[in-house]
């Protein structure tokens, strides 16, 4: 049997919210991002797919891969008491993409208590203060109104569609200065 190697750790920053934790993923997390990624309402708006442990495990090390070729990404979310997963939140640009992205994928049992919106207005000020962009968007199926209002509560507002494969979805933007972020 191989050698278990230490992981190495690449740098992602910690941000608290009054409620939550972004933060580094860690192995532990594997167990409830695996039940996140098998459930289907919550794969809903993320292409469809559910995912078994294994495809999990590679989604987050490319989550985790993120950071380390782009100096941004999702950060594991956690509640504040009880530290329990409740989603990723985060900035992301994979090669090819549209623009700099603020998106959010909160877990069903966490829905309708506003930590999608507490946690993507964090990492939003995060990518405006840190990465000095001017402006970011979100990618949003035109029927997800829960992430349509998110959005409009971080102050984008729609401006255009697009497809991300097969998927149609309908572009959010703000400029740093029409930023909401208290």
């Amino acid at each position: 049997m191989p050698k278990q190697l230490e992981p190495i750790a690449v740098p992602i920053p910690r941000l608290e919210t009054e409620r939550l934790i972004l933060r580094e993923w860690r192995h532990e997390d594997l167990e409830p991002y695996a039940r996140f990624v098998a459930d289907p309402e919550a794969m809903r708006f993320l292409g469809g797919e559910t995912r078994d442990r294994a495809g999990a495990w590679r989604e987050m090390a490319t989550l985790i891969g993120h950071w380390a070729m782009r100096g941004h990404g999702f950060w594991a979310v956690e509640e504040k008491a009880g530290g329990e997963f409740v989603g990723r939140v985060g900035i992301w640009e994979p090669e090819g993409w549209h623009a700099t992205e603020v998106g959010w994928s909160i877990m069903p049992a966490h829905h309708r208590k506003g930590f999608a919106t507490e946690a993507g207005r964090a990492a939003a000020a995060w990518a405006f203060e840190t990465l000095g962009l001017d402006s970011i968007i979100s990618l949003i199926a035109p029927e997800n109104v829960a992430s349509i209002g998110v959005a409009k509560k971080l102050g984008e507002s729609h401006c255009g569609e697009t497809k991300i494969g097969e998927f149609d979805v309908h572009i959010y933007k703000v400029a740093r200065e029409d930023f909401i972020s208290g």
